[in-house]
Order: C-alpha cells, then sequence, then structure tokens
C-alpha cells in the first residue's frame, strides 16, 4: 500500500535512521581497505547505536512498516555481516591468505542467514522477548574486539573466534533479546557501557569483563525465566 503524501515524513525519519546505518557500514569498509582500523570499529559502533535508534523512532512515530524492516535487515547485512568480516580479514586474517578470505566468507554467510530466518520468523511490528542465536550486531562486537586487539591475538586464535561466532548466530540457541526492560534491560545497559570501555581501552581487563558481564545477562535472564514459568505454573 503507497504511503499517503502527508504520512511520508513520519515514515521517512526511520529510514532516514537506517540509511545512516548503511553509510556508516560501507564507510567502515573504506576505512578498513585503508588501514584505519580504530576508525573503521567506530564506524561500527556509530553503526549499532543507529540500529538501536532507528526501530525507537519508528515505534515513537508510529512509522514501523515491512519496508523498514526489510531495510533494516539490508543494513545489517551491511553494517554487522559484511563490514566486520572485512574488517577483521583485513587486520588480522590477511596472513593466512585463502583460510582467512574463507573464514570471513564464512561468517557472512552466516549473518546472512539469520537475518533471513529472522524476517520469515519476526513480526515487523514489534519484537519478542527472546531470539534465537546470537543478533548480528553482538556478534560483530567480537569481531570489532579482534581488531582492536590484533597486536595480542594471533590469526589462527581470531579465525576460530570468527567461526565460532558464525556459528552462534545460525545456531537455534534462545537468547533474550537487547530491547529488554527492567533489570534485564538495566543489564544490557551496563553492557553496552562496559564494551564501550573494550572500544575505547583494548586490553585483556576489558574484554574479560565485558565477557564476565554478559554471562551475568544470560545468568539474570534465566533467572526471569524460570521466575516467569513458575508464577504461570502456580
Amino acid at each position: 500500500m503507497a504511503i499517503p503524501n502527508n504520512e511520508s515524513w513520519r515514515y521517512a525519519a526511520p529510514n532516514a535512521v537506517t540509511a545512516a546505518n548503511i553509510a556508516a557500514g560501507f564507510g567502515s569498509i573504506c576505512a578498513a581497505a585503508n588501514g584505519r582500523f580504530e576508525a573503521a570499529v567506530y564506524l561500527l559502533v556509530l553503526a549499532v547505536l543507529l540500529d538501536m535508534a532507528d526501530g525507537r523512532v519508528a515505534r515513537r512515530f508510529n512509522a514501523t512498516s515491512e519496508l523498514g524492516q526489510q531495510l533494516d535487515s539490508f543494513s545489517d547485512a551491511i553494517s554487522f555481516c559484511a563490514a566486520p568480516a572485512f574488517l577483521v580479514q583485513r587486520a588480522l586474517l590477511t596472513e593466512l591468505e585463502g583460510i582467512g578470505v574463507a573464514v570471513s566468507i564464512t561468517y557472512v554467510l552466516a549473518g546472512v542467514f539469520r537475518l533471513a530466518r529472522f524476517n520469515l520468523e519476526s513480526d515487523a511490528h514489534g519484537k519478542a522477548a527472546k531470539t534465537c542465536g546470537v543478533p548480528t550486531p553482538i556478534a560483530a562486537g567480537y569481531l570489532m574486539a579482534l581488531a582492536l586487539m590484533r597486536t595480542q591475538i594471533s590469526p589462527q586464535a581470531a579465525a576460530l573466534v570468527v567461526l565460532f561466532f558464525a556459528g552462534l548466530m545460525i545456531s537455534r540457541i534462545p537468547l533474550p533479546e537487547t530491547n529488554a526492560r527492567g533489570v534485564l534491560g538495566f543489564a544490557f545497559f551496563i553492557g553496552f557501557w562496559n564494551y564501550m570501555a573494550v572500544v575505547f581501552r583494548p586490553n585483556w581487563y576489558t574484554v574479560g569483563w565485558w565477557n564476565v558481564w554478559n554471562v551475568v545477562i544470560l545468568l539474570i535472564a534465566r533467572a526471569q525465566e524460570r521466575k516467569l514459568r513458575a508464577e504461570v505454573e502456580a
């Protein structure tokens, strides 16, 4: 159905945010191609922030749509699949030659597969409390951390991490959505700032604490699920 003219700006707002996400992802690829790996990571952090914003803008203006969902999926494919895979290939996997390229391609394919599956199983006008497999922005965050820690990790270990998260993206492991509220939402908020510490102070201490907190988030989500199940059964 065509959008009435007087409604076009309402729908244009979230789509403009998504377009900015795509631009940030492509800019990251350009930066990585020129060896500017920190700049590439910062652009992907911007893409993450824009990805968090577009859905909120759409709901704020009551402008959710199937078109917006498709655009969001395309932006994720660029910013959280192709861009981080290219970044880590340039920053760490060039020594592995063809194997490094194959590892990066595997990550891209896994991410795109997850996005396609998500589109088939999700509602364009809302989000479920859970998702199957690691979301592409979360997996991209780990590849970005690899690029930042490139002098402290071997190409072989980096390749294993990339393949591990490729597998997690296409897995059926139930995980909480990052748009949760309450205690879990606050835990995600703290987790985001923990990741910012990794971005601006990349070392094993910040990376270690970030991963510990991710485990805490999973434990909180599991506890809330058990509590809800007990209330339903009572």
